[in-house]
């Protein structure tokens, strides 16, 4: 006599079939998510940049990217987990729950997001469907580090560049600016990070600014400060 499972039997009986266990996708250190959220969008129609982007990466490590389009930052974590690509929103309330490298940011298939602590304790649970559908632009389009050289030049944003020195400042123990020309992104890498690996980019400003303003008087002839 043939014996149908539970599934077989409701399709047959024409029920619906149960919904699948939602299973864990996303596994990554909470400091990663604490190091890209400033750098997200907020409130933007473009509502997938409001949220952090997660890439497996072909060495199974894993990338995180978060952009408002004006600026990125791009953390690796080389111990973390992520079964597929998605967009995740979290609420700022997470952030006092990330700054711990013993904690995690755990993501299911049905959208559930928890930091959770050491004793895998849910610390934080993020309402509602923290999933975000839509296609997270690829940073690799913007990001490089060909004709670069260490400096600062252009015209940038000074809060987003003093964002990226409290990362630094809070985080690790170095960063280092690195720039080509007045269109390309400031590009600044962050080290001291433990395993994480973190670089970002700053676009660039429109500005005519190459010399003192013609207002400012001639200088007389002068050879020392001291003549002055």
């Amino acid at each position: 006599m043939n014996s149908n499972t539970k599934q077989e039997q409701a399709a047959i009986d024409g029920f619906a079939e149960a919904p699948e266990a939602a299973h864990l996708i996303v596994r990554i250190n909470a400091i990663a998510v604490k190091l890209v959220y400033p750098f997200a969008a907020q409130n933007d129609i473009r509502y997938y940049l409001n949220g952090i982007n997660i890439r497996p990466l072909e060495d199974d490590s894993v990338m995180l990217v978060a952009t408002n389009g004006h600026r990125y930052i791009v953390v690796r974590d080389p111990n973390g987990f992520a079964e597929e690509e998605c967009i995740v929103a979290l609420d700022k309330a997470a952030l006092k729950h990330a700054a711990n490298a013993k904690h995690t940011l755990d993501v299911m298939s049905n959208g559930s997001a928890t930091i959770s602590g050491e004793a895998a304790q849910p610390l934080f649970i993020q309402p509602g469907n923290a999933l975000v559908e839509g296609d997270f632009p690829r940073i690799e389009r913007v990001a490089s580090t060909i004709g670069y050289k260490e400096g600062i030049s252009g015209a940038v944003n000074p809060r987003y560049l003093n964002d990226a020195l409290s990362i630094g400042k809070t985080f690790g123990d170095s960063i280092r600016f690195f720039t080509r020309d007045s269109d390309s992104p400031l590009t600044f890498v962050l080290g001291g990070l433990g395993d994480l690996e973190c670089f970002g980019g700053i676009m660039k400003l429109r500005d005519s600014f190459d010399g003192l303003p013609a207002w400012f008087p001639k200088p007389g002839e002068v050879s020392t400060l001291a003549d002055i």
